[in-house]
């Protein structure tokens, strides 16, 4: 159910006179944020009844106020739901897909864990990412998520706005250091054989596509160890991460990112970081 739709020719037609009254989920296919959604789409065999997906490109997300009409922050992920209501925040859009759209508790695809404590846990899993890695949580200029030092350029380039540019040298450092811990606050919590014990959860949907960008970008802008390998200093979240790229649905979300990010890679997109990193050699930047 991915459309390749142009963004401009749905935002010119009002919803109540679209013949397709499914909701519409807007993805960028490298956006972590956004293939969390996608993962729970798969999960739930995609649900083409009642949602079909516009894919997005940078492009889109900078074309002025055609995305905002849909997200005022222009950013992805966004869905229009079928009675035309504008939802954003990965965690809004599933709370509502599940509510909506969700399986009973007797589903292989349901999940929501059985107890109120295993549920906060998962919830504690959730938050911890969405806060600290993934939200810059302030919209103004130069304020970033603390992903964003992996390939916010210090300078503006095609890939990196001027807007979204990550200039001082020390704060990406410090956003770095707090991937390493947050790295290392999983390694000591997570249950395993998935994040929150037995079975998948909103935890393993949420941090799998972010750690695509760790395992790709870390050691290539930054030179650490594979990130994800038995022998590293994740031992416990490499055995998740295998476990994950042995389901259908991950290895294919893995492989949409996985596929741009070495794209990207080959165009120079992170020549600019890797450059800051060598100019600043009294900087710590790797955590092996």
């Amino acid at each position: 159910n991915l459309h390749k739709i142009n963004i401009s020719d749905i935002m010119s037609t009002p919803h109540q006179h679209r013949e397709n009254k499914k909701c519409m989920f807007y993805d960028v296919k490298h956006s972590n944020n956004s293939a969390r959604i996608r993962l729970w789409l798969r999960l739930n065999g995609g649900l083409r009844d009642h949602v079909d997906t516009v894919m997005l490109g940078h492009d889109d997300l900078d074309q002025g106020q055609t995305l905002a009409q849909i997200n005022p922050l222009k950013k992805v992920p966004a869905l229009m739901t079928d009675n035309g209501l504008n939802l954003y925040e990965s965690y809004v859009i599933l709370s509502y897909l599940e509510d909506r759209f969700g399986v009973g508790s007797d589903s292989s695809s349901y999940l929501m864990l059985d107890t109120a404590d295993d549920r906060a846990f998962v919830q504690l899993l959730v938050r911890i990412h969405d806060i600290y890695i993934s939200s810059p949580n302030c919209t103004q200029p130069h304020f970033s998520h603390t992903q964003g030092c992996m390939y916010l350029d210090p300078v503006p380039t095609k890939y990196t706005p001027a807007r979204r540019t990550m200039p001082d040298p020390n704060v990406r450092a410090a956003k770095l250091k707090e991937i390493y811990e947050r790295l290392r606050w999983l390694e000591e919590t997570i249950k395993l054989p998935y994040m929150a014990g037995d079975r998948i959860t909103h935890a393993d949907i949420t941090w799998f596509p972010t750690c695509i960008f760790f395992e790709v970008l870390l050691p290539y802008v930054y030179g650490w160890a594979p990130i994800f390998d038995r022998k590293s200093n994740f031992p416990r979240l490499s055995q998740w991460f295998e476990l994950c790229c042995g389901n259908e649905h991950f290895a294919s979300v893995r492989r949409d990112i996985y596929d741009v990010l070495v794209e990207q890679k080959q165009d120079g997109r992170f020549d600019g970081v890797r450059e800051v990193a060598r100019n600043n050699p009294a900087l710590k930047w790797v955590y092996n």
